[in-house]
């Protein structure tokens, strides 16, 4: 199977009210904002890297920079949040306890995530002993940070799989809801992807 293969297509990023105030969290180039624009939706875009806040910017788009542990957005101001597979690069806590911070009551948040599985097929796969490494890494360091909640020192520890339990945990403690966990093929018996959809419980 290629990579293609494990995205699951039928989970939509756009599904929010019309006129829904969406941040969109490591935007990158702007196509998804593009796409929340066509929706009739009202989106801001968070991307860390000033090359592509430039780039987005030339593009029309709105954009800010910052980075997914301290959004630059006012408090309960955001009707809904969309994080595609950026969490794994972040202190995972942090960034969930920051869409709390800024959605409204009963907004929702659609997410991806990397799981297990994506990281045991670099190992397994490659292509490459770069990735190979990459992949084991990713894995140990992931052990470590469920066992300490502390990561591995240096550019062995960038890099962590998300889990159901401390998805769980998470939104327990920051007042979400999972309403929808979309079905995704695995790797090694492992989910590749993460796919949930979220909503802020009302205060």
């Amino acid at each position: 199977m290629e990579w293609s293969d494990f995205i699951v297509r039928d989970f939509s990023f756009v599904e929010f009210a019309p006129g829904s105030r969406v941040v969109d969290i490591g935007c990158g180039d702007g196509d998804q904002l593009e796409d929340l624009q066509r929706a009739g939706l009202d989106p801001v875009g968070i991307e860390r890297s000033q090359p592509l806040v430039d780039e987005v910017t030339a593009r029309g788009l709105p954009v800010l920079r910052g980075v997914a542990e301290r959004l630059p957005i006012r408090s309960h101001s955001a009707d809904g949040v969309i994080c595609k597979v950026v969490v794994p690069y972040t202190d995972e806590r942090r960034a969930i306890s920051e869409w709390a911070r800024v959605l409204r009551p009963g907004g929702r948040v659609l997410a991806a995530y990397h799981g297990a599985g994506y990281y045991l097929r670099y190992l397994t796969r490659g292509p490459g002993l770069a990735l190979r490494v990459y992949g084991a890494r990713s894995l140990i360091n992931t052990w470590w940070y469920a066992v300490t909640d502390r990561r591995l020192p240096g550019f062995v520890g960038d890099t962590i799989y998300q889990s159901a339990k401390r998805l769980a945990d998470y939104y327990d403690e920051f007042g979400f809801m999972l309403e929808r966990e979309a079905p995704a093929p695995t790797y090694g018996g492992k989910p590749v992807f993460i796919y949930h959809q979220l909503r802020r419980r009302d205060e």
